[in-house]
């Protein structure tokens, strides 16, 4: 039975955190490498098809399962004035038993469908740690987002799959031994759907800090979303993104209101197909960050 998550009181977390399972969680430093199963997806192409459900105009709220996710940002790539950015992942699997993954790096600014997929295997009950996860487990480098998804050992999607993951991307800063750091959670691969605006919240731009907008495109065909101001209607930021890909660019300048606070309508140029957005905003100076996601 897939298990879905809509809302979850305090008091469910609460029980979540003192259970016997919970406790006896297996932490390991590495991940397992697998063979592709028979009839799995070979490429991301493949897999965005059949994580494609049928998707009616009628929809009016979409709940989360646990087979798939995306985090939306990882990276393994130099940044301004001296950083290094990478990503320190963190895969969970609840069940009591071992979980194949399959794993697509969704570079940014380019198609993806044709790139190989690659699969794990996630020991029962366990939390897997892999620091710089885009460099030393896939081997890749640049900026992309990371789609994970439950398979059977016949490679169908596995909808008993209860699998979550975290991630953290960071640099040092220059001339110190500190770091700075923004947190991505996954998200489910039916976040958002095209036929509906999001609100995305809570972000800062002025003298003081900078803002990036982005997006994560589940569809196999390219599209174009409008990021704009609420506090300043005039203001938009256009994102074209590939196909199975990603994309993250800078807000418009003045998106931000006389203090600095900007917020975003998010809107999509057509439906039928899922996707997620995020922002994040970064202080100028001590380069402290944090990441907001874009809610329908």
């Amino acid at each position: 039975m897939r298990i879905r998550l809509i809302e979850m009181s305090f008091c469910a977390m609460f029980l979540i955190a003192i259970s016997p399972a919970s406790a006896q969680k297996i932490t390991m430093e590495t991940m397992e490498r697998a063979e592709r199963p028979p009839g799995a997806p070979t490429t991301i192409g493949e897999l965005a098809k059949r994580l494609r459900a049928p998707i009616h105009d009628t929809v009016v709220a979409i709940d989360y399962a646990t087979d798939s996710f995306v985090i939306p940002v990882a990276g393994n790539s130099p940044g301004s004035l001296g950083t290094y950015f990478r990503s320190d992942v963190v895969f969970n699997n609840d069940r009591q038993q071992s979980q194949r993954i399959a794993i697509g790096w969704l570079a940014q600014g380019q198609n993806n469908c044709s790139a190989a997929l690659e699969y794990f295997t996630l020991s029962s009950n366990s939390i897997t740690v892999a620091d710089d996860f885009v460099g030393q487990t896939l081997g890749r480098t640049g900026i992309g987002a990371v789609l994970v998804s439950a398979v059977t050992s016949n490679g169908a999607f596995d909808d008993d799959g209860e699998i979550d993951g975290y991630s953290r991307i960071w640099t040092r800063q220059p001339n110190s031994n500190g770091t700075v750091s923004q947190n991505f959670t996954a998200i489910s691969v039916t976040d958002s759907i095209g036929s509906l605006p999001a609100t995305l919240m809570g972000l800062k731009q002025n003298s003081s800090y900078r803002t990036n907008v982005g997006i994560v495109n589940f569809d196999t065909a390219a599209h174009v979303w409008t990021f704009r101001s609420i506090f300043n209607h005039n203001v938009a930021t256009s994102v074209s993104v590939q196909p199975c890909s990603m994309s993250l660019v800078s807000a418009a300048a003045g998106s931000g209101s006389a203090s600095g606070n900007t917020a975003f309508t998010v809107t999509s140029d057509g439906f039928g197909f899922w996707w997620s957005g995020f922002g994040s905003s970064t202080d100028n100076i001590t380069g402290d960050g944090w990441v907001s996601r874009a809610i329908q």
